[in-house]
């Protein structure tokens, strides 16, 4: 085990362990956590890995092959259980920082706090909806545009067309999105009319009906990391030292 600095200075802690010699894997992972409670008990759990100091966002830099298959990823949840922490995606050790950023933004999204209800939370299962908010200015930008018409509709119509939208444009029938949506066929007949008269022409457009499902996929995860941060705000909590902002490569 590497106890020299952390994910947040790995591009030189790489080049120094390159220069000394000591063998690297050929792919890496960033683990991101929460809070370094024990982080040294975890690292000494999962094997060789760079860890964190004091002072940084707590993480570890893992060998890739440590969360492939079935296996890999249960051995992580063991020994992460009860803390909240994102695994990210596979890189070349040159490129670790890249991990690290994701498994960083990951974590944000996802739980807030450690305990027997957090749980490990793989970059691998979530690629789409941080390629989504990787940029939220232009999300926003992007829902203002595409969701235009529905600006003028009462919030609970607006969450009822725009559910029913986003059923229909994952190529959805109206038999399935009405089980879906737990709603009779000729409802999601009525909704879907009701969006062509505010959309027009725009969803027979391949280019415009995909921009408009990522409009609402990344309002869609807005609104729940919203949600989470607020149920946050509710809660006792945690005692961590402040996560520090990732240096631009």
């Amino acid at each position: 085990m590497i106890e020299r600095g952390g994910p947040q200075q790995v591009a030189r802690l790489i080049q120094d362990v390159l220069r000394s010699g000591h063998p690297l894997p050929e792919k890496v992972r960033a683990v991101m956590l929460r809070t370094d409670t024990d982080i040294h008990l975890v690292a000494s759990a999962l094997g060789d890995c760079l860890v964190s100091t004091p002072g940084e966002a707590p993480g570890l830099l893992i060998p890739a092959a440590l969360a492939d298959g079935k296996s890999g990823r249960a051995r992580l949840k063991g020994v992460l259980r009860h803390r909240a922490a994102v695994v990210g995606h596979a890189v070349a050790p040159t490129e670790a920082e890249a991990s690290v950023r994701a498994a960083s933004r990951l974590l944000d999204l996802a739980s807030v706090h450690d305990g027997p209800d957090a749980g490990v939370v793989f970059v691998d299962d979530h690629l789409s909806s941080l390629v989504l908010l990787q940029d939220e200015s232009l999300a926003h930008t992007l829902i203002a545009r595409r969701l235009r018409p529905l600006a003028g509709l009462t919030p609970e119509r607006c969450e009822r067309l725009e559910a029913t939208l986003l059923a229909w444009l994952g190529g959805m029938g109206a038999p399935e999105v009405a089980k879906a949506l737990s709603i009779h066929p000729q409802t999601v007949r009525y909704r879907m009319r009701q969006l062509e008269k505010l959309f027009g022409p725009r969803l027979r457009d391949p280019r415009t009906r995909f921009e408009i499902e990522m409009a609402l996929r990344s309002r869609q995860l807005m609104a729940a990391a919203r949600r989470r941060r607020t149920g946050a705000t509710r809660r006792p909590r945690v005692t961590t030292k402040p996560r520090k902002a990732l240096p631009r490569p």
